[in-house]
């Protein structure tokens, strides 16, 4: 109960200052980008801890998080599956699929590679006047592959590759077309080890520039979207309890590197 009227109250004083600030709701405008699936946790451990990951411990879904962090992984190759219910309280057939897979060339390299599937299941498309014109399954889906490695014994770098797929309207409406990007990644990782009274610990700090690449388009008439550029950085420290037991502090920040579209005057001018 308590949280429900901390929420009207916060509501309220922010309907408060955005009356006295002279703003309107319209005029509150909203970051949007193309192949938003792009940003969405593919992982259960990520997911579950609040979308946080630039430095944690690296896992076989390092590709997400930060790919400069396979430098450190353990073990010579790998591979991981995960799958994701997407708004599962509404429908029932959307999911994200990833499959990840890496190899250690020596000891400071390792290439990684992945693929991200996106369903949004079922859709009944109709025409302008209302006529069926079927039922299409949409998807979306991208192809990374990435480079991680080893600078020093605590710090490494990663590029990544990508391709990107997008079939909304599986060629349905007038003028429409499944549309394509190409992007990149740019990481870093370091890691080293601490001595925090009589524990033993591992700090860690990571930065990952996402989806470094060109606009989307789903027609030939309209202005192309931005893809989801993203800085994600922050630190991460792990305690070892003992032999079986660890506790890990994590903070990511994020910022979306697209700009903001304008708030315009709705008069003549």
């Amino acid at each position: 109960m308590r949280k429900i009227l901390f929420s009207v109250k916060l509501l309220a004083l922010m309907l408060l200052v955005f009356a006295s600030a002279g703003v309107k709701a319209q005029d509150m405008n909203v970051i949007t980008t193309g192949v938003p699936f792009l940003m969405i946790s593919p992982d259960a451990r990520g997911g579950s801890m609040g979308d946080v990951g630039v430095a944690s411990t690296p896992t076989i879904n390092s590709m997400f998080w930060n790919p400069a962090k396979y430098a450190f992984i353990e073990g010579d190759m790998g591979v991981g599956i995960s799958y994701s219910p997407w708004l599962r309280e509404l429908v029932d057939d959307m999911g994200l699929s990833q499959v990840n897979f890496f190899t250690r060339l020596d000891d400071r390299q390792v290439v990684a590679a992945s693929l991200r599937y996106f369903s949004l299941g079922d859709i009944n498309f109709t025409g302008p006047d209302g006529e069926e014109l079927g039922t299409y399954s949409p998807n979306q889906f991208a192809i990374d592959l990435a480079y991680s490695r080893k600078l020093t014994d605590k710090l490494s770098l990663a590029v990544t590759g990508k391709f990107i797929y997008s079939n909304l309207t599986l060629g349905q409406g007038e003028g429409t077309r499944a549309g394509t990007s190409v992007a990149a990644d740019v990481a870093m990782y370091y890691t080293t080890p601490l001595n925090l009274s009589s524990l033993d610990a591992d700090f860690a700090f990571g930065v990952n520039i996402s989806n470094i690449g060109s606009k989307i388009s789903y027609t030939n008439n309209v202005d192309k979207d931005f893809i989801p550029t993203n800085l994600r950085l922050g630190p991460s420290l792990n305690l070892k309890l003992d032999a079986y037991n660890e506790i890990a502090f994590n903070l990511d920040f994020n910022k979306l590197l697209v700009p903001t579209p304008p708030i315009m005057k709705d008069d003549d001018s």
